[in-house]
């Protein structure tokens, strides 16, 4: 059972995908028995493959939950709060998408050891469930199952959705 925040993310993500050029399906097991359950996964026209693990508390980041990280890039979706308590734990190589209300701009001014006074300015995230912003960019790497196994897991999982969608008669 999804809670509404998981739903929430959900379509967060959904959004950042392009309908042109992104095929993807949420809860795809991966191989015909397999026991791996990948939150979402997405193939491109560039042929590449991405996987998401949906994170929303810090119980569920920590849960048993396998993380199937099999993509040629893998991202964790999760709110900036919780982002905050667990980045020392992500492993390298994996990046990571928050969920954030806006971008807000801070500045400093500081005087270095020769007298030079300079600004720094950068974005701050907001916690919040408006949008989805990149904070740390995956690495690409190889995939970590077959494509093909991966393809059909995906095909037979689209399947199931529509058939879940279709109109009953």
């Amino acid at each position: 059972m999804k809670t509404e925040r998981t739903k929430k993310l959900e379509k967060l993500l959904q959004r950042k995908f392009d309908p042109r050029n992104d095929f993807y399906v949420f809860e795809c097991t991966i191989g015909w028995y397999g026991e791996e359950i990948v939150d979402c996964i997405k193939y491109n026209c560039q042929r590449e493959i991405t996987c998401y693990e949906i994170k929303q508390s810090k119980q569920d980041f920590h849960s048993k939950n396998h993380l199937t990280f099999i993509g040629h890039k893998n991202y964790f979706v999760m709110p900036y709060e919780l982002y905050t308590q667990v980045k020392n734990e992500i492993p390298v190589g994996i990046g990571v998408y928050v969920a954030i209300d806006r971008l807000e701009t801070k500045q400093e001014t500081e005087i270095n050891e020769f007298g030079v006074k300079f600004e720094r300015s950068w974005a701050e995230p907001v916690d919040g469930l408006k949008e989805l912003y990149c904070i740390r960019p995956a690495r690409s790497r190889d995939l970590k199952a077959d494509k093909e196994v991966i393809l059909s897991s995906m095909l037979r999982s689209m399947q199931r959705d529509r058939a879940y969608a279709l109109p009953q008669e």
